[in-house]
């Protein structure tokens, strides 16, 4: 099963550099003036995704990621029987292996993330670099707590916690396989960052009345700690407070 839409959020790449193979895919770029962007934007970039797509179901996919060609089919199993699922991702060595060899190997020949897959599991496990939802829901609960921009660590997390309470009345997720993703087991490297509303050096630092440390000379936050993994949203994302371009591949 082919996706509906993709739509690539990001600033950076250029669309020249894709090959589409007949898909129906665009690139989502954003400008604010309020929210930082250009580096650990996870947060935001995800948020811009869910809030600006047409979709009635979202999936998540992060970019250093590989599909297998039943991602889509497995996942629209999923959500005919439940709001929103947590995939499972495997380790493999993509140096050892070619793109069409990869997309048609069972999974159990990569080294599973969580033990076992297909199980309950702490809502610290919740990884949204394959995640799937009804689009309202994830906007009804807040999708990503934008106190975490800025931190690429924690967010999905903290929604995996929200949506296990408001679904299931726990604190547990059930991480599901399939689907799964091939995980390269070396890190990639990070693109460079084309587009930034960052201070080039060093940021100056004050704290709001909400308890927030900000820049004074750009948009610029982070949250200390104390603040992070509400009962609630912290901080909702407001579609208002940016500007998007979506240009057709």
């Amino acid at each position: 099963m082919r996706p509906d839409c993709i739509t690539l959020v990001s600033n950076d790449i250029p669309a020249a550099s894709f090959e589409t193979y007949g898909l129906n895919a665009t690139v989502l770029r954003f400008e604010s003036n309020t929210y930082p962007f250009g580096n650990l934007d996870v947060a935001l970039r995800r948020n811009v995704g869910i809030w600006f797509s047409e979709a009635s179901h979202i999936i998540t996919f992060d970019d250093d990621q590989l599909a297998p060609v039943n991602l889509v089919s497995s996942a629209a199993v999923l959500l005919t029987r439940q709001p929103y699922f947590w995939g499972h991702h495997r380790y493999i060595d993509f140096k050892a292996h070619s793109i069409d060899e990869l997309l048609r190997l069972p999974a159990d020949v990569g080294r599973p993330r969580e033990f076992p897959p297909n199980s309950w599991h702490s809502f610290r496990s919740a990884y949204a670099g394959l995640f799937g939802a009804e689009r309202e829901l994830l906007v009804d609960v807040g999708a990503f707590d934008m106190l975490f921009c800025g931190r690429h660590g924690g967010e999905d997390q903290d929604l995996g916690r929200r949506l296990a309470e408001r679904i299931s009345g726990t604190d547990s997720i059930f991480v599901n396989e399939p689907p799964f993703a091939w995980h390269p087991e070396e890190a990639m490297p990070w693109d460079e960052r084309l587009g930034s509303n960052l201070c080039v050096g060093d940021h100056v630092i004050a704290a709001d009345t909400k308890g927030l440390n900000k820049c004074t000379r750009c948009p610029y936050f982070w949250a200390p700690d104390e603040l992070l993994f509400r009962d609630s949203v912290g901080l909702l994302f407001d579609p208002e407070k940016l500007t998007t371009l979506r240009e057709k591949l």
